[in-house]
């Protein structure tokens, strides 16, 4: 009878450890578009958004990386093109 209740807690331990992880939902991540007249298409990054922050502030980390010969980053399918990038749009992933 003592390990049946044993199992039980347990069980239902773990159950409310997951309803409560199931809760805890991430920020949707701020989707930065990049064009450059060099590139092909628009460059799609992904950041995390920061409460309180401009998108366009959270994604101008990746822009002045793109812009910046000594960035050693990868961006944009890891190109080598490191002037003329714009930021175009920053929103919020759905």
């Amino acid at each position: 009878m003592k390990r049946l209740i044993v199992v039980m807690l347990v069980l239902a331990g773990a159950a409310g450890a997951v309803i409560a992880l199931a809760g805890q939902e991430k920020e949707a991540p701020v989707v930065c578009g990049f064009r450059n007249a060099s590139y092909t298409g628009l460059c799609e990054e992904r950041a995390p958004y920061e409460p309180g922050k401009k998108l366009e502030a959270i994604c101008k980390p990746i822009l002045d990386c793109l812009n910046d010969t000594r960035c050693i980053k990868t961006y944009c399918g890891a190109t080598t093109i490191r002037q003329g990038w714009v930021l175009e749009s920053a929103t919020r992933a759905k």
